[in-house]
């Protein structure tokens, strides 16, 4: 790990699952997991504010932390392991053996808790320091990294980088917070509905497409490449992160625009159901094109969604693992940018989710070549899209602590990717991730704020 000139390391160990427990001691990956071999990890940040200086960061805290994350591995084994490609092997395999753990850091920074925990525009390179890197070679990752940062007195940050190909957001979530709630009360222990569920079984795989995915990936600087390196994107030092709420009056009153539009249109459907999800990606949609400005050409926009629910079987919510596809919506830059701009985007959006509720695979085939060629070249990919969900309830991960003051998705470091959570306002129904050069920040924030206005007096006039 690379030393930041604002952060001192403390403490670099390997925290092992205690006591030993009945878990697989290897796992294979399925198709959806393929999917993200060698695409950059997932690191999210948790910051905590100190509720008082009598609590010892070093006698109570660390200490805490570390035990409950060692009861935690005994139910989240794979976790502990190396993510291992077998020669005799088609696909990819998680191996656990004994004096595995998950490399934990103990740090120290002296940057500015506050600012960095806020809302305002901030340097993505702040953020780097606070969240550890995954140790990855040719022939072996690891599958979590985690590192802890005390800020002066105010407070500390709780960096977690996961490998996507073995957790996505459901799934790294879950062991987040049974590690706080292990946290709590030590003795805890998870519900069977709260435990990770690991039979593979549940997915389904009658076309190979695990071994199909897994060729695409070794025929890339080939042949039979079984390289576990992983690919990251190219990223600009002078980008600022900042953070937009949607609160429930800006989605109540966007929500009211459309059906009143819809109503008095005949060309629109106004019978479908309008999630809250779909109203503020086709605001940001807007937003987009407004702060774009080109009037031809089409706007692209993509997100994941849980399939689990989606399949046929159903596969448990606690599945342990991927389980995510992919919808991608395209608009009309001149219909964007029109008066109904948020409508049309709004039925492209709530399309694109009907259909991936009616054929969630549909197109599966390709996923495998579509995954490779996005992460040989990521700058490639000119498609706006989400990471996180307001659905996880990120802001409910207390450690014992109080709930975070702050949670970002420092991998989500593009002008491209909005990142979805939660939020601890009240008022808010969720939290906009942005992450632009700062001159395109303070115009997108000024469509922000502004586009919201201009609905709303258009609503009032009738």
């Amino acid at each position: 790990m690379a030393n930041f000139p604002s952060l001192k390391l403390i403490d670099v160990c390997k925290v092992p699952p205690s006591p030993a427990a009945a878990a697989p001691s290897s796992l294979p990956l399925t198709f959806f997991d393929v999917l993200w071999l060698r695409v950059h990890p997932i690191q999210r940040l948790f910051f905590y504010e100190f509720s008082s200086n009598e609590i010892s960061f070093y006698d109570i805290i660390v200490p805490k932390l570390k035990s409950s994350l060692s009861l935690t591995l005994c139910h989240y084994l794979p976790l502990a392991g190396n993510l291992i490609w077998p020669s005799q092997s088609d696909t990819p395999v998680i191996e656990f053996v004994n004096g595995d753990g998950v490399s934990m850091t103990v740090a120290e920074s002296d940057d500015d808790f506050y600012h960095l925990s806020g809302n305002g525009f901030r340097k993505v390179s702040k953020f780097h320091p606070l969240v550890p890197q995954l140790s990855t070679s040719h022939d072996r990752a690891a599958i979590v990294a985690i590192q802890v940062t005390k800020f002066q007195n105010k407070g500390f940050s709780i960096g977690i980088t996961n490998h996507h190909a073995i957790l996505d957001g459901r799934s790294s979530t879950s062991f987040i917070k049974s590690w706080a709630q292990i946290c709590i009360e030590e003795s805890f222990i998870p519900t069977p509905k709260q435990m990770p569920l690991y039979d593979r079984s549940v997915i389904n795989d009658p076309k190979d497409l695990a071994k199909i995915y897994a060729k695409a990936w070794k025929d890339v600087e080939g042949p039979n490449n079984k390289s576990l390196n992983l690919k990251f994107p190219q990223t600009k030092h002078d980008l600022v992160r900042s953070t937009l709420e949607f609160t429930h009056q800006n989605i109540q009153k966007l929500k009211e625009w459309i059906l009143n539009k819809k109503i008095k249109n005949e060309n629109f459907d106004s019978s479908s159901h309008i999630s809250s999800f779909a109203i503020a990606t086709a605001y940001l949609c807007v937003c987009t094109a407004k702060l774009e400005g080109l009037k031809e050409g089409k706007l692209w926009f993509g997100f994941a969604a849980d399939a689990r629910t989606r399949l046929k079987p159903q596969v448990p919510l606690n599945y342990f693992g991927n389980c995510l596809v992919a919808g991608f919506v395209v608009n009309e830059r001149f219909e964007l940018l029109s008066e109904n701009g948020i409508i049309f985007a709004c039925d492209e959006i709530s399309k694109t989710i009907r259909n991936l509720d009616d054929g969630p695979l549909n197109g599966c085939e390709n996923w495998g070549m579509m995954s490779q060629e996005m992460t040989n070249d990521y700058s490639k990919l000119q498609i706006n899209s989400i990471a996180g969900s307001p659905r996880f309830g990120v802001y409910n991960v207390d450690f014992g602590f109080g709930k975070p003051k702050k949670v970002e998705i420092v991998s989500a470091e593009s002008p491209y990717i909005f990142s979805l959570t939660d939020t601890r306002n009240s008022d808010a129904v969720m939290e906009i991730g942005i992450v632009m050069e700062r001159d395109e920040m303070e115009a997108f924030v000024a469509i922000f704020n502004q586009g919201f206005e201009s609905y709303f007096i258009d609503q009032s006039l009738g």
